[in-house]
């Protein structure tokens, strides 16, 4: 099945995931991101990325939403290579860094698993205003990770104790 374009956006029923397949390697390629990051950034499931990348049940996915599409086409290499040095407002960030920490994720041990400065989670702990557009995406990307069991738990956490 065909793209079909009408006016800003994609319209019609199930579109190849060929072409999106692609745009998605190439988000993460452009800035060192991983699927569940570009998923964020995009505004869609960590899952349908995760399928779109790898498939599913060993076969590559054929079709995709139209709004599925429409969010990965949106995103641009540039967008994705700003991510570090645009800042945004703390808040929303900070959150998830709260929601992470409640499930058992130390500082130090966040910052390895989504690839930041512990610095960084320190400051925006602390009450810093703004934060990059990057730690607000992997943030967000780790706590719907951690909602959806998929994140690899911290040694000795609470919710590993209990599996």
């Amino acid at each position: 099945m065909t793209v079909r374009a009408e006016g800003a956006g994609l319209t019609g029923q199930w579109v190849d995931a060929r072409p999106f397949r692609a745009q998605l390697h190439y988000l993460m390629a452009s800035g060192s991101l991983t699927v569940d990051d570009v998923a964020a950034v995009a505004g869609i499931s960590a899952r349908v990325a995760e399928r779109l990348l790898h498939g599913r049940d060993g076969r590559p996915l054929r079709r995709i939403s139209p709004d599925t599409a429409r969010r990965l086409i949106q995103i641009s290499h540039q967008h994705v290579r700003a991510l570090r040095r645009i800042m945004v407002p703390a808040g929303p960030a900070r959150l998830q860094l709260r929601r992470l920490h409640r499930a058992g994720w130390e500082n130090l041990a966040l910052a390895q698993q989504i690839c930041v400065a512990a610095p960084e989670l320190i400051e925006l702990a602390a009450g810093a205003e703004t934060c990059s557009l990057l730690l607000a995406v992997r943030l967000t990307a780790a706590a719907r990770a951690e909602d959806g069991a998929h994140f690899r738990r911290p040694v000795g956490s609470p919710t590993e104790h209990a599996a």
